[in-house]
């Protein structure tokens, strides 16, 4: 018995020396270690409001990834810094970031010139980025664009959207209101082109800096002109300040805005009773209220919607982007096995899913995945947003 007992203990000494023998000569342990996303976010400065709607969306889609175990057993931890809208902030928050252990991706937020000056960093230290821009230029051209992949509003699917709601209306006079940034730009691009095919006339452009906050002047040289409608492209804040003043200048007839200006679901303050009727290009989960969910997109679209709503007392159309950029980071990190990204960014780069904020679909030749039938137009009543029809 003794004999016995000797060498059962000696075999349990032997236990971890073979179990550290298997290890080295076998499979490697699974790494547990966080996967980081990191991302570069307007938390102050003109477009904080955007910004810290995408941080919140962040958050809380890590945190219930992170509930579900994670990406393949590894948690994921969000790294986030402010670029107060300024694109020279943009440009070491995205070189820090780059350089964080375990970084699997960046995730940009609504500055589109901050995207354009950090272009080439993320191009040289080949880091998979999402961008979250309206900009056209964010995932354009492809050859220079080769890690980034935009998920945010369009301004080409916009004014196709919106040239429907022009010619269903017997609009042929239109003014176009819009910023003069690089957003402004595309905008009003995309706008002029799409008014040919719908028989309308653009006779007034007008252009305002996106930190004004007195507009009356742009909007009574609009008005003036005569318009059948006024199309707004800007920021939630400020389509909805045109709104106001073209209404307090006397103006009665139609207005439109973008995808740019699908914010918050509820109006504020004077601007509610301002607001009835206008129409907007919206992602679908911004009224996923008023939709049957008959399909698991749907679904999806409606828990978060309620998940949002319950941590934070309101909801945005912008958290819906923020949320799907998470899932095509991390359905990257899966597919590649971790955070090798010249694999991610190949994964990306054919990613194909029915997203919290529509149909999303890249290739090689494109990275802007929202794809055009994911958008849809919304009319405002009573304060909020409803879905058209």
């Amino acid at each position: 018995m003794r004999l016995i007992r000797v060498a059962t203990v000696a075999s349990m000494a032997l236990l971890p020396l073979l179990a550290t023998a298997c290890q080295a000569s076998g499979e490697a342990a699974a790494d547990t270690s966080p996967i980081v996303i990191g991302a570069d976010l307007e938390l102050s400065g003109v477009n904080a409001i955007i910004g810290n709607t995408y941080a919140r969306a962040l958050q809380l889609r890590v945190d219930q990834l992170n509930a579900q175990g994670g990406v393949s057993g590894r948690h994921i931890t969000l790294v986030t810094k402010d670029n107060r809208s300024d694109p020279s902030l943009s440009v070491a928050n995205v070189s820090a970031l780059a350089a964080e252990p375990g970084l699997a991706g960046i995730v940009m937020g609504a500055c589109s010139e901050c995207l354009h000056g950090v272009a080439k960093i993320i191009d040289n230290a080949k880091v998979p980025t999402v961008s979250l821009a309206p900009a056209t230029g964010a995932a354009r051209p492809v050859s220079d664009r080769r890690f980034v992949f935009k998920l945010g509003p369009s301004a080409e699917d916009s004014a196709a959207a919106l040239a429907t709601e022009l010619r269903g209306a017997g609009v042929h006079r239109v003014a176009l209101l819009s910023t003069d940034d690089v957003n402004g730009a595309d905008a009003v691009s995309a706008l002029t082109t799409q008014m040919t095919k719908v028989n309308a006339t653009v006779v007034s452009q007008q252009l305002f800096r996106a930190t004004d906050t007195d507009l009356s002047q742009p909007v009574h040289t609009a008005v003036g002109h005569g318009p059948d409608a006024l199309v707004v492209s800007a920021f939630p804040a400020q389509a909805a300040l045109v709104a106001k003043s073209a209404r307090d200048a006397g103006y009665t007839k139609k207005i439109f805005f973008d995808a740019t200006a699908a914010g918050d679901l509820f109006f504020s303050g004077s601007a509610a009773s301002r607001a009835d009727d206008i129409v907007m290009v919206a992602p679908q989960a911004l009224v996923i209220e008023d939709v049957v969910a008959t399909t698991p997109a749907k679904i999806a679209r409606k828990r978060w919607f309620s998940d949002y709503t319950s941590k934070y007392g309101t909801f945005s159309g912008y958290s819906s982007y923020a949320a799907d950029a998470v899932r095509l980071i991390a359905d990257a990190v899966r597919g590649a096995g971790g955070t090798e990204h010249q694999r991610m960014r190949d994964i990306m780069e054919t990613a194909a899913f029915d997203g919290l904020s529509g149909q999303i679909q890249f290739t090689p030749n494109n990275h802007a995945g929202i794809m055009p039938q994911s958008w849809t137009t919304v009319v405002a009543r009573a304060g909020r947003w409803r879905l058209l029809g």
